[in-house]
């Protein structure tokens, strides 16, 4: 009766000591090799629970035939991706750089606080900062967004010469008929000196003629009374020059009056391209600049007028109602000078009406991830749909080998957002991970195998990154840019874009490759520049991530306001997928070995959200800045601090 007890209570005891391993490497085959030192097990005298079962010199025999090293071989095809620990208290630092590695602060006063003690280099305890998905996307997305800037800058002056000649000869023609060619001609200068102006009544020319500046200011006015006209977003935000443009491109977008004289000052606008191939020549260029930086409508009811013309304006003109009589009614609004670009998620917001709009981002959160909204990821796909791409692969469960549950796909989420200085909150969710306490009186010991993570395992999102940074060079040598400098946050020049481009396609090329579980050791020259990056990734990570934008459309009288407050860190915990084959190498007597969880301190992005007037402009980087330094970048005051800066 003892003996079968005492053999009952030693089959269901846990092991003497679980060990972890100090140093992991894959084997040219793919199978992950971990090392274990047991040297400290063995110079030690076994747990008292151990001693108390089987006897001193038992526990002391056990000890000492055990090897001093050993190494456990593992073949996985995938992990198991899960959040730990919620978003970490504490101060926000304002780079990626300034994330500590050290242990978890909690804001919990009942929490285990961690032992002193040396710990192997992969035990779970040992505090690990793992590069994650925001910092890598955050860069992609600053030096994108500073190429879209400098673009835009750089296009400003082909769209000043085409509309300056458009609207002076408009001026001229106003002066030189009349009628219907009258009236058109002074829609169409009034319009142009609007947006020239950038909706700005003060800013028109006191020099133009009366009645000129009068239908300039009626424009203005009429353009203005849409709460959206005048408030920018990012990258235009930036500066004033940059958000003029997009004031002044918008305007330039919107459709004439239904009218006689907006049917003519569009028909007017054809005829002049149409006179003058020089030109025509502009506008094709100022169309292409669109086309490949901001995307291609798909609606512009433009080219439809221009053949509906049949290369004849002045005909059209002539026989101005027979003209309107063969459009389909649908297509009889006359139509604005530069169609709005489009992109899959533009045209997805365009949609959104009443209380949607209030949410934009949730709703087009959950559209990508259901699969109603699905950016082309085609080696083909045009840059600015193939940067919504990679945006797209952060909600999506697009990555072979690797298992993401709600928890961490809502951070994700979280990131989605930010990234397109948005707020969804990804905070929530995920459970304190604590040791079970055993009693330690098996003569066996456990090692230990967990995952090994060198990036946020999302090969997917780096591949997709590193496509859009490809479109994005091939965007700049189509069209001569090559020399082109970006514009920063803070409306700065910066660095050049296309090398900057190369070596980032580079590295994220490399990290797809690094970060795809269950393959044999990647190697080239993209893996190597991604090491390279992985070993210091500090050092290029100084950026302050502050800033703060607005929502592209308002409702109810309201906007939404987002910033970037910080940076904060979560906890990931990742486990092999499935049943993975575990071996110790030589099956030396009294190890065992099984798979195991890791966990990692991931730096991501923390973002808030505010309400505020909808003709209120986004906040300007350094006043944003300015309000969080003010309480201590104290994540619990970020929002009321950014709420008060806004002056709500």
């Amino acid at each position: 009766m003892w003996l079968s007890t005492a053999l009952v209570v030693t089959l269901s005891a846990a092991p003497l000591a679980d060990v972890w391993p100090y140093a992991v490497k894959r084997a040219p085959d793919g199978a992950l090799e971990y090392a274990f030192d047991l040297t400290p097990l063995k110079a030690g005298k076994g747990t008292p629970d151990a001693v108390e079962l089987h006897g001193e010199e038992q526990v002391k025999a056990f000890l000492k035939l055990l090897p001093r090293q050993a190494t456990v071989r593992v073949a996985a095809d995938g992990v198991d991706v899960s959040a730990g620990r919620e978003l970490e208290w504490g101060a926000l630092a304002s780079a990626f750089s300034q994330v500590g590695d050290g242990p978890w602060t909690s804001d919990n006063p009942l929490a285990k606080k961690p032992a002193a003690r040396l710990r192997a280099a992969l035990d779970p305890e040992e505090p690990k900062v793992l590069v994650p998905v925001d910092l890598l996307a955050f860069q992609v997305r600053q030096l994108e967004d500073a190429a879209l800037a400098g673009v835009e800058l750089d296009t400003e002056w082909l769209r000043r010469q085409l509309f300056t000649q458009v609207a002076e000869r408009a001026v001229k023609r106003f002066q030189g008929t009349d009628g219907d060619l009258r009236e058109g001609a002074l829609a169409l200068a009034g319009r142009l000196y609007a947006a020239a102006a950038c909706l700005d009544e003060a800013k028109l020319p006191a020099s133009l003629p009366a009645e000129v500046l009068g239908a300039a200011r009626a424009e203005a006015q009429r353009l203005t009374h849409d709460a959206d006209a005048l408030v920018a977003p990012v990258p235009w935000s930036r500066t004033p020059e940059l958000s003029c443009a997009w004031v002044r491109t918008r305007a330039l977008a919107q459709p004439f009056e239904q009218s006689r004289a907006g049917t003519v000052a569009v028909l007017t606008y054809l005829l002049f391209l149409e006179k003058d191939a020089k030109l025509s020549a502009l506008y094709q260029r100022v169309l292409a600049r669109r086309d490949r930086f901001l995307g291609a409508p798909t609606a512009d009811l433009l080219p439809r007028w221009k053949e509906a013309t049949r290369g004849d304006a002045d005909g059209a003109l002539d026989r101005l109602s027979e003209f309107l009589d063969a459009l389909p009614i649908v297509e009889r609004r006359p139509p604005g000078l530069l169609a709005e670009p489009t992109t899959p998620f533009l045209g997805f917001a365009r949609q959104l009406q009443g209380a949607e709009l209030g949410f934009a981002t949730e709703e087009l959160a959950a559209a990508v991830q259901d699969g109603r909204l699905a950016p082309s990821a085609a080696q083909e796909a045009a840059w600015p749909v193939a940067r919504e791409a990679a945006l797209a692969a952060l909600v999506t469960d697009g990555t072979k080998g690797v298992s993401v549950d709600g928890a961490w796909r809502g951070r994700l989420k979280g990131a989605f957002g930010a990234l397109q200085v948005a707020h969804l909150d990804g905070r929530g969710g995920g459970l304190d991970v604590a040791p079970l306490e055993q009693e330690r009186n098996g003569l066996t010991v456990r090692l230990n195998v967990p995952p090994t993570l060198e990036v946020e395992p999302l090969p997917e999102v780096y591949a997709r990154l590193a496509r859009s940074l490809e479109a994005l060079l091939q965007a700049l040598t189509a069209e001569g840019l090559g020399g082109l400098q970006g514009v920063d946050v803070e409306g700065k020049k910066g660095a050049a874009v296309a090398a900057e481009a190369k070596r980032w396609r580079s590295r994220l090329a490399g990290l797809s490759k690094l970060a795809g579980p269950g393959a044999a050791p990647p190697s080239g020259a993209d893996v190597a520049e991604a090491k390279r990056y992985l070993a210091a990734w500090r050092a290029e990570s100084a950026r302050d991530v502050r800033q703060a934008g607005a929502a592209a459309r308002s409702m109810g009288g309201e906007r939404r306001h987002a910033a970037i407050v910080g940076v904060s860190r979560r906890e990931l915990v990742v486990g092999f997928s499935g049943r993975p084959a575990v071996t110790v190498v030589g099956a030396p007597a009294g190890l065992t070995a099984q798979a195991a969880e890791q966990r990692y301190l991931v730096p991501v992005l923390v973002t808030v959200g505010v309400l505020a007037p909808a003709s209120r402009r986004a906040l300007d980087v350094r006043a944003l800045r300015t309000a969080l330094d003010g309480v201590q970048r104290d994540a619990t005051k970020a929002e009321g601090a950014f709420s008060e800066a806004l002056g709500r």
